[in-house]
């Protein structure tokens, strides 16, 4: 049964892959970038550099908004418009 649902998902993974391209990119690019923004904090902790950690956060939840538009997820879309919104707000309060 293992096997079978491993089989699923990476037929699923490649199906994705190959109907919209750009968005799996940049849904694998939001991802990576999420977490190397929790490295940072982790890394850098108690006191990360928050400049850096912003900016994989803003590029993230642009990517990651964007792919949720193209899947047409209104919960996603909001979702990550307001870490968006968040986001611009501490990027911008670290000046």
């Amino acid at each position: 049964m293992a096997r079978y649902g491993r089989k699923t998902v990476a037929r699923w993974i490649q199906e994705d892959y190959r109907s919209h391209p750009v968005r799996f990119i940049c849904e694998i690019v939001g991802m990576i970038s999420n977490l190397l923004a929790s490295l940072v904090l982790m890394l850098y902790s108690p006191h990360p550099p928050m400049f850096v950690a912003y900016i994989f956060f803003l590029v993230a939840s642009v990517l990651l908004m964007g792919a949720a538009y193209s899947r047409k997820s209104v919960g996603f879309t909001l979702m990550y418009l307001l870490y968006l919104g968040i986001d611009l707000i501490g990027f911008i309060r670290t000046f």
